[in-house]
């Protein structure tokens, strides 16, 4: 399984993974993590084609937030998009891996609604 952790700081599994420019990707066959640094015109909320995005080959994109927009196109290249409340990118990555996934709500104008798909 492959999958995309957004980690603007680079430490912590971030919000927002549609503004997020920077992914920890990791291949869960070898266990090898690699940094991803999106462009501006990059950035998944851009809304643009996903098809030679750098994350196209990714199984799941792993945040702590996202829209429902983003959700539904990553779904249509076969990408699930899961949100978790562990803050800890292994430990996000090995509940992912697990499949072990918590989709948080979070209520409220201007905020990322929750997302309900596969688990």
């Amino acid at each position: 399984m492959k999958i995309a952790i957004a980690s603007q700081n680079r430490r912590t599994v971030s919000s927002h993974a549609g503004k997020c420019t920077h992914f920890w990707l990791l291949d869960s066959a070898d266990g090898r993590w690699h940094s991803l640094l999106l462009s501006p015109a990059q950035l998944l909320c851009r809304g643009g084609d996903l098809a030679d995005h750098p994350l196209r080959e990714v199984d799941v994109v792993l945040a702590a937030s996202a829209g429902r927009p983003l959700a539904r196109r990553l779904q249509q290249l076969g990408i699930m998009l899961s949100l978790t409340m562990e803050s800890e990118l292994q430990a996000a990555a090995a509940l992912c891996i697990a499949g072990s996934r918590a989709t948080p709500y979070l209520p409220g104008k201007g905020r990322c609604q929750s997302i309900t798909g596969r688990t």
